[in-house]
């Protein structure tokens, strides 16, 4: 193939690129690999995973070696950019990914990291108080609820643990910059290299409908997951076309493949009642919502097993309200073999 194109541009005839392109068949044995590969062999929490409020998982770095190993690409990297100071270190970083069969250059993803960032700029200094850490910021902290624990052990404050009695305090935390950058240099570059390998995977597998970036390391997901807290179940910027509009109160029906099934608690300022609110993701993006638990329980088991639902809902004021959901029969001849 690369001969061929070599010898049209030296002829500088026209390329037809369809003559070299993917048969809409092998796009989507691609696609079906990838989501076999994500429901057989990754797990969530390790290889990717999903921020609080949002829905389409993040891919993490073992997550993209696993898809490098899948499809056999080996990972190169170049530092295209760098900053070492004693006030600034930064690096950006190419990943080429090339074909080990054939040697082919598959794609490439840039990274960068630098010092300034939030994680790496700002340190605390503790200074332990004889208050200790209240049993309900334990159970806060169990469950992943920032918002309460800051609440419980109060602003500005952090639980430190004391050396010598082996006691969890509550602690002023005073921030200040960190003085010296260099502390960070070799996190920073290793940061930098995984970022760009992340980019580079999601280029050359075509999973950036299924996955997302940027957002794959730890602080990342916690300032995502408060934000997204504080602003409610949203629906995530997508490139796809939304799903048939339908008319106020007008039933509609879409069957699709299960993303994810998050939650929204909160209380109902009328009734003074709790709710909990289920956003549950279609494979074309859009985000289906119910306050139903058995249905977001049903559409949990549709996404383990890897079947489709069908959804009747209505467009409302605050999007897609589920009317209704079931598992699809699948398709003739669909079955696993």
């Amino acid at each position: 193939m690369e001969g061929q194109l070599d010898q049209c541009r030296e002829n500088r005839s026209v390329v037809n690129f369809e003559d070299y392109a993917m048969t809409a068949e092998s796009v989507v044995r691609q696609v079906q690999l990838i989501q076999n590969v994500m429901q057989k062999v990754m797990k969530d929490g390790d290889h990717f995973g999903i921020i609080p409020g949002t829905i389409k998982p993040s891919l993490y770095k073992p997550g993209a070696e696993k898809l490098c190993m899948t499809f056999r690409l080996s990972e190169e990297y170049q530092i295209i950019n760098q900053i070492q100071r004693a006030d600034l270190i930064s690096y950006t970083v190419r990943c080429t990914l090339t074909h080990i069969p054939t040697g082919q250059v598959i794609a490439s993803g840039m990274g960068s990291c630098n010092s300034r960032e939030e994680k790496y700029r700002w340190e605390y200094k503790l200074t332990p108080t004889e208050t200790p850490v209240p049993k309900e910021y334990w159970e806060a902290k169990k469950a992943a609820n920032n918002k309460e624990m800051k609440r419980i052990i109060g602003e500005g404050k952090r639980p430190m643990k004391v050396e010598s009695t082996g006691q969890w305090v509550v602690a002023d935390a005073a921030k200040v910059e960190n003085e010296n950058a260099w502390d960070y240099d070799n996190t920073i570059l290793k940061m930098s290299c995984k970022r760009a390998l992340i980019a580079a995977v999601l280029n050359g597998t075509a999973a950036s409908d299924i996955f997302t970036q940027d957002l794959e390391d730890d602080d990342g997901r916690k300032a995502e997951g408060e934000a997204a807290k504080e602003n409610g179940l949203k629906e995530p910027k997508k490139k796809s076309d939304p799903p048939p509009a339908a008319t106020a109160q007008e039933t509609n029906s879409v069957t699709t493949a299960v993303y994810g099934v998050e939650s929204k608690t909160g209380t109902n300022p009328k009734t003074k009642k709790d709710y909990t609110l289920y956003g549950i993701a279609g494979e074309d993006g859009a985000i289906y919502k119910t306050f139903d638990a058995a249905l977001a329980d049903l559409a949990r088991t549709a996404q383990e097993d890897g079947v489709p639902v069908k959804i009747a809902y209505t467009v409302g004021k605050y999007g897609n309200d589920i009317k209704s959901l079931e598992i699809a029969e699948r398709e003739p001849g669909s079955d696993d073999k």
